[in-house]
């Protein structure tokens, strides 16, 4: 499970047939304190709920896949949660 920041939406001219009618997102991994925690990863969104600035938690490999309907759909990451807050260690 992983923390990201959406930075926006990602439009494709052509696309595989099981993805025609799914939002894809484009997502900046942040760690706890929202840094930026490695290289942005264009996600599923299937909420299609996750907004440019929103920060979500999303899965990705083959956790990915599971967290889908149908996990036929190829998919490497997935925006499974709009985050609200984090509490913990240090917060």
């Amino acid at each position: 499970m992983n923390l990201g920041v959406v930075r926006g939406t990602v439009v494709c001219e052509h696309r595989a047939t099981e993805l025609t009618e799914r939002r894809l997102v484009l997502i900046q991994p942040v760690d706890e304190d929202e840094r930026e925690d490695g290289r942005p990863v264009v996600a599923l969104d299937p909420l299609v709920s996750a907004a440019e600035g929103a920060l979500v938690w999303f899965v990705s490999g083959s956790d990915a896949t599971d967290a889908l309907a149908e996990p036929a759909q190829p998919a490497d990451a997935v925006v499974v949660g709009l985050v609200a807050s984090v509490r913990g260690a240090g917060r």
